[in-house]
């Protein structure tokens, strides 16, 4: 079996399909597409209308016969959305004959996709190996599976691409279709029902006799169990050290707060103002002779773009609500064990949190070209951070006025999440929230380092690197 990861996903993700395929007795071969995970290079933004990647995936299969001594027709090939998309390309292309293809929520579209197109920037309808899909080609046994809340391959979508490939099984190759109930396209490769429709089909085809859905469940239960746990565990942590450890010092410069619904109104508006500034500080990093994470953007641009802004404003004192310039460094230093104590915690968060993404929920940090990436968006996103924790300094302790000052920090990413659901991307909401139980993380996490060491400058830099250390390895690297 030959596990090909969906966009930009890496190989962590298919491990619980390989699982029970390694339990099976069977060989298993996972590899990264360029762009992904630690492959190096970087894809096109036109590269659905290229064969690069069905190519990588025939070089892999030849690599694999001669490495285990099976024949292509008793390999199989198993995607989930563009990796099913190239799985099929691959088996239209190869003049092998392939022992079968597993699809899972396929990012192919035989009619008109705006949110698919909008990505991948073509009609694959046009695409001459799409058109030549049918009955007898590919020269595969073929099952297709998705969910019916599937927003990338719909369940017409599916069925078109079912009756192309089927066209009344007139040919020598079965084909089966399976669309799962209550099922997004986010979570096809770690359903415990998904599992269970591929196990039957392949029992049907081979005679194999694969492990259960149990352990599928479990994990899937492991893994909100793990998130919950961690979330418990940093906000405990960030209460613990509020109540127990002696308040920072209060900034010598003598700002303060002289109007709090002013300070927050301002504080809410600003974001309208940052715009242009978060678009600019994203478009300056197209002129870097580097492949880029472009989907990662969102986060230095708005958290940058406003750092930059509110710096300008308290350096010159024009931050509404305020009175007083910008903060004058604190008069006194931490003890050397509190400080010990912080940089503690931050390598246990990056533990931990790597421990978990181990798991295959989310991914391990690769050391390439992203590292670079970590290390430049640092610098802009702890500016913003930063300026936030200093502000926490001059608000009231009431939880409430603290929760709104939050909130307001948020409001871009909420309002991504809130955009996605209006368009119907169900795929596009289900980032957004992740995207926001990481910051949730990355604020608690630096809460805590912030109470220990008591400087926010170290906070700030953490709380950047744990962002990007979750956040950088999700996506692609473009040209």
């Amino acid at each position: 079996m030959i596990l090909l990861e969906g966009f930009g996903s890496d190989q962590v993700t298919l491990r619980s399909l390989a699982r029970p395929f390694v339990l099976g007795g069977w060989h298993v071969l996972t590899f990264d597409f360029s762009g992904h995970g630690r492959s190096p290079g970087a894809l096109d933004f036109k590269n659905a209308q290229t064969d690069r990647l069905a190519r990588q995936t025939l070089a892999a299969l030849e690599a694999f016969s001669r490495l285990t001594g099976l024949p292509p027709e008793r390999i199989y090939l198993a995607g989930h959305s563009l990796g099913a998309r190239t799985a099929l390309q691959s088996a239209v292309l190869s003049p092998l004959r392939l022992g079968g293809l597993i699809l899972l929520g396929t990012q192919v579209n035989l009619s008109t996709n705006v949110q698919s197109e909008f990505f991948t920037g073509t009609s694959d309808s046009s695409l001459e190996w799409v058109t030549a899909l049918g009955p007898q080609t590919p020269a595969a046994q073929i099952l297709l599976v998705s969910g019916d809340w599937d927003d990338i391959l719909t369940p017409s979508a599916a069925n078109l691409l079912y009756r192309r490939l089927s066209a009344g099984q007139g040919g020598s190759f079965t084909r089966e279709m399976v669309i799962l109930s209550g099922l997004v396209h986010n979570y096809e490769p770690f359903s415990p029902r998904v599992w269970e429709a591929v196990r039957s089909w392949l029992a049907r085809q081979t005679g194999a006799d694969l492990p259960g859905g149990g352990g599928q469940t479990a994990r899937v239960l492991a893994w909100l169990g793990g998130l919950a746990g961690l979330l418990l565990l940093a906000a405990g942590a960030e209460r613990w050290t509020a109540s127990a450890l002696p308040a920072a010092p209060a900034p010598a410069s003598g700002t303060e707060i002289t109007s709090l619904p002013r300070f927050l109104r301002a504080k809410l508006l600003l974001w309208l103002a940052a715009l242009p500034l978060a678009a600019a500080l994203g478009g300056i990093f197209f002129f870097l002779p580097l492949a880029r994470p472009v989907f990662n953007l969102i986060y230095v641009g708005f958290i940058g773009g406003y750092g930059l802004l509110l710096l300008i404003l308290y350096w010159r004192g024009k931050m509404p609500g305020v009175r007083g310039g910008f903060w004058a460094r604190e008069s006194t230093r931490p003890r050397a064990w509190r400080l010990a104590a912080a940089l503690a915690v931050f390598a246990l968060a990056l533990a931990l949190t790597g421990a978990y993404a181990r798991s295959g929920w989310f991914f391990v940090f690769p050391l390439n070209l992203r590292l670079v990436w970590l290390l430049i968006f640092t610098p802009f996103t702890a500016l913003g951070f930063w300026i936030g924790l200093r502000e926490g300094d001059l608000l009231p302790a009431t939880g409430r006025v603290r929760a709104a000052h939050t909130l307001i920090g948020l409001l871009p990413f909420f309002l991504y999440t809130f955009l996605m659901a209006a368009l119907g991307s169900l795929s596009g909401m289900i980032g957004g929230l992740q995207g926001l139980v990481i910051l949730w993380l990355t604020l608690l996490v630096g809460g805590t380092i912030r109470n220990l060491g008591a400087r926010p400058a170290l906070a700030a830099v953490c709380m950047s690197v744990l962002l990007y250390w979750l956040l950088l390895p999700q996506g692609v690297l473009f040209r």
